[in-house]
């Protein structure tokens, strides 16, 4: 099962293909404003898939659509380099988030994992996994060492300066009947030797899923948590300190992470997660895709915080937490929150909306050194962050 194929791409196509209605009233909520500071129009290729979340560094934002991967100054829009991704067909990467460390870019695709230098493009590394089902819209996650890439029954850990596979982890516990199971968004600890695994199986009472933890060394399965829920699987998780959390359909769910003993879960009627959860300072953030609100949930105990108003779209983005406030996009709108009560400080469609009502923004935003970027359905946008260090 590809539980991208099955959950994200019907909400995709949706979202493009019905007569989906945003609300004409764009303007800022309050006084503070974004300004549009460049853009560039994208190939018309059609594709689902070229919603990766840029990178910002230095003064620089770097962007993979449309079979290329470029690094643009920040300030001006300048292209300092364009290199190809070498994608056949619609050029469009299954990943779904750009990753960065030192001097180096990390990106996935189908079988390939690759490296660029960040000062000139140049091509480090490529890796070909062997025998590897991938997972469309999957995420890579890393620690200073390594790559970790789910596929379908397997996760697979790469040194990230030379592209050696580490470790290639079958995924088979707390499975019956044969069945196989999907590790879409595993995670690797930062700090110390772990290796945390949502996975979703088909069953005879629908979509099932588990939460598996493994030494991030040897391999070693260390402890798993069975999902109970049907119909829905868990699509991500997030750690801190000692706790790892994920969402399971209507449910938050926080385990131990070292013991996989359930610390609390809290169940939120009429609605359901679809999206990449995180985890900053004690506060929990997800959105959801039932009733397109975005939550905030205490760390500690699950308390609910806030939710914010209901959006136009579902949310099955990455959002983003950045001196608390939190940006993301809805396949529409880009909206930023206040971190401490959930209200809407600013939310917007691309300015070409007002002419042109199918330009959207799609892909989670990157926010940093006082820039927003985010890849539309049409053209790569950067806007001012007035919200920048405040």
């Amino acid at each position: 099962m590809k539980k991208s194929l099955f959950l994200l791409l019907p909400i995709v196509i949706f979202l493009f293909f019905t007569c989906f209605e945003c609300e004409s009233n764009v303007e800022p909520l309050e006084q503070l404003e974004p300004e549009l500071v460049w853009s560039y129009k994208l190939p018309e290729l059609a594709t689902f898939n070229d919603d990766l979340m840029p990178v910002i560094d230095d003064g620089f934002t770097y962007v993979a659509a449309k079979g290329t991967i470029k690094k643009v100054e920040l300030q001006n829009g300048v292209v300092f380099w364009e290199t190809s991704l070498g994608i056949e067909g619609n050029g469009a990467a299954h990943s779904h988030k750009l990753l960065h460390y030192e001097r180096l870019l990390f990106l996935n695709h189908k079988s390939w994992v690759k490296a660029f230098n960040k000062d000139n493009g140049e091509l480090i590394w490529e890796t070909i996994l062997e025998n590897f089902n991938s997972i469309d819209l999957s995420i890579m996650s890393q620690n200073k060492s390594s790559l970790l890439l789910g596929g379908q029954n397997e996760c697979v850990k790469l040194n990230k300066f030379t592209g050696e596979i580490e470790l290639r982890l079958e995924i088979k516990e707390l499975m019956v009947g044969g069945n196989s199971q999907s590790a879409r968004d595993p995670i690797i600890s930062d700090v110390d030797d772990y290796i945390y695994v949502p996975t979703g199986y088909n069953s005879a009472e629908g979509l099932k899923g588990n939460i598996l933890c493994y030494n991030s060394i040897s391999g070693q399965f260390l402890w798993g948590f069975k999902g109970n829920v049907p119909d829905s699987n868990p699509s991500s998780c997030a750690i801190k300190d000692s706790f790892v959390v994920f969402a399971d359909g209507r449910k938050i769910t926080a385990l131990n992470r070292f013991t996989g003993t359930k610390i609390w879960d809290i169940e939120v009627k009429n609605d359901a997660f679809e999206a990449s959860i995180i985890i900053d300072k004690e506060t929990i953030y997800i959105g959801s895709h039932a009733e397109s609100f975005m939550y905030a949930f205490e760390l500690i105990n699950g308390k609910l915080k806030w939710k914010s108003e209901n959006t136009p779209s579902s949310i099955i983005t990455i959002p983003t937490v950045v001196d608390n406030k939190i940006y993301f996009s809805n396949w529409a709108y880009i909206y930023v929150l206040n971190t401490t009560d959930g209200s809407t400080l600013w939310k917007s469609l691309p300015p070409e909306y007002e002419e042109d009502n199918s330009y959207r923004y799609i892909s989670p935003v990157a926010v940093g050194e006082g820039y927003i970027v985010c890849i539309g359905n049409k053209k790569v946008y950067c806007l001012t962050d007035p919200w920048h260090s405040l």
